[in-house]
């Protein structure tokens, strides 16, 4: 009995060993499923949070962005293009990070002053083609950063006093193919450093007094041809001008104080224009020009022709002009003188170094004459004195005299002839 007792206490009751191997399957799957809740709601936290953020980003975009104007065609948020018959004013709408604005076949007809300081990111402009016809003062003002403006094909017929006044840093202002006939004084004061001002193809016929003033450091400026008076000191206040030419003009005279209060000058080119007279002191004021060039040009006469050391000239090129009177008086305290090509009457009996171009030992034989008829082409030091010779013509003066010369000999031998007639005439009379 008491073995069995034994035995029987040592063997483990089986069913509370299954109990809590069942117990233990249950909670891991609890908790199992407890995790993937959790990891669910924190997506879903995340997610939602992030939905917030890009839709608050989207509002705020869209409230600091305009919408691209219904007549423009916005390529991207810093190139517009607004190319609309319909459009009658600058977009106020614009994005303030337009770079670049094209408004050209646009009715715009007036630039207000302040047109564009709402794009103070504008770096290119183009106005082509559209109807402007004036451009009110500091209109292009608050553009920091313009470098190129253009204004083409316009009936624009006038440039205004400081229309395009208080650029900076521009690298081009293009003003062809208009109906410009005028620039106003000052029309660009206050404007610096740009590399092109071009106004050809414009119908500019005269050049008033203080038009450039104010305009500083300019790399070229071109003019258009046909200009026909340019009146005293319309460059004055003009400096630093890499290259300025004034071709193709038709001129009465250069007259004085054309250029003064010009300084600072690259290039200067006066060159295939009819100059008329050139008139004493054309040339006084103009300070510190590296080359002054009259090539190809027709002159009527020169009353005076002065460049001191007070014009501080480097180089003077006068070349290929056709004169029909030699200078009356030259002054050229110059540098570098080179009088080359150029055709002046060859006086009968002169010296043609006796010129007062002559300043230089080649001075004969690298200019030519351009009358009088017989001599015309030829240097002047191969045709000196054969202008009062009578070969085959010579100037009217010289023809003239030779013509009062040989009259009483060939009357001589007709005067018995003469005699004779009139005695046959009185015979027959009488009978």
């Amino acid at each position: 009995m008491c073995r069995v007792a034994s035995g029987a206490d040592d063997m483990p009751p089986p069913a509370p060993v299954q109990r809590v191997s069942h117990d233990g399957s249950r909670d891991r799957g609890v908790m199992e499923t407890r995790r993937l809740l959790v990891r669910s709601l924190v997506a879903f936290v995340a997610w939602s949070t992030l939905a917030a953020a890009v839709a608050r980003a989207q509002l705020l975009t869209s409230a600091l962005v305009p919408a691209c104007p219904a007549q423009c065609i916005c390529l991207s948020q810093s190139q517009v293009v607004c190319n609309s018959a319909t459009l009658r004013g600058v977009p106020a709408a614009l994005s303030s990070s337009v770079m670049q604005l094209s408004l050209s076949r646009a009715d715009l007809r007036v630039l207000r002053s302040d047109a564009f300081a709402h794009l103070r990111q504008l770096r290119r402009l183009s106005l082509d083609a559209c109807n402007l016809t004036r451009i009110k003062p500091f209109a292009f003002r608050g553009l920091p950063r313009l470098n190129e403006l253009f204004i083409q094909h316009t009936p624009l017929t006038t440039v205004d006093a400081f229309a395009f006044a208080a650029l900076q840093n521009i690298t081009s202002i293009v003003l062809s193919h208009n109906k410009i006939a005028q620039i106003e004084g000052y029309a660009f004061a206050g404007t610096n450093f740009i590399k092109l001002i071009s106004l050809r193809n414009n119908p500019i016929k005269r050049i008033l007094a203080h038009a450039f003033s104010g305009l500083n450091d300019v790399n070229q400026i071109e003019l258009p041809s046909g200009i026909r008076s340019i009146e005293p000191q319309a460059f004055a206040g003009l400096e630093g001008v890499g290259v300025l030419e004034l071709a193709y003009m038709d001129l009465p005279a250069l007259g004085q104080d054309t250029f003064f209060g010009m300084t600072r000058i690259g290039r200067l080119a006066l060159r295939e224009s009819d100059l008329g007279v050139i008139r004493a002191g054309a040339f006084d004021g103009l300070r510190i020009v590296d080359t002054l060039e009259m090539c190809n040009n027709k002159i009527d006469g020169i009353e005076e022709l002065s460049l001191i050391q007070n014009n501080s000239v480097h180089t003077f090129k006068l070349t290929g002009n056709h004169m029909l009177e030699s200078p009356e008086a030259v002054v050229l305290e110059v540098d570098i003188v080179v009088i080359r090509g150029n055709h002046l009457p060859c006086e009968c009996g002169r010296d043609p170094m006796a010129n007062p171009l002559a300043l230089s030992q080649e001075f004969a034989d690298e200019n030519f004459c351009i009358s009088p008829l017989k001599v015309r082409g030829r240097s002047l030091s191969s045709a000196a004195g054969a202008a009062c010779r009578g070969e085959g013509g010579g100037n009217a003066r010289a023809r003239a005299a030779a013509g009062a010369g040989h009259a009483p000999r060939s009357l001589h031998p007709l005067l018995p002839r003469l005699a004779l007639t009139v005695a046959a005439i009185a015979f027959l009379s009488n009978s």
